[in-house]
């Protein structure tokens, strides 16, 4: 199984975590836990530092179980 591949499970149940998360509470949610923001320059959010890192610890526990 190439590495690609075994990163595909744990980014499609992310990717419904955070599709249910954004139908329940919106996207200010995630603004205001300060995760995300808007960059006017290339006009879409990006993660913030703190997003990267909630990100990061989100993967961790997946691909560790810890």
């Amino acid at each position: 199984m190439s590495a690609e591949r075994g990163r595909q499970k744990p980014r499609a149940e992310m990717s419904v975590v955070v599709l249910d998360h954004i139908e329940e509470r919106g996207m200010k949610a995630e603004i205001e836990q300060g995760l995300i923001v808007w960059n006017n320059t290339v006009g879409k959010y990006e993660l913030t530092a703190f997003g990267h890192k909630r990100l990061e610890e989100y993967r961790h526990k997946n691909a560790t179980g810890v």
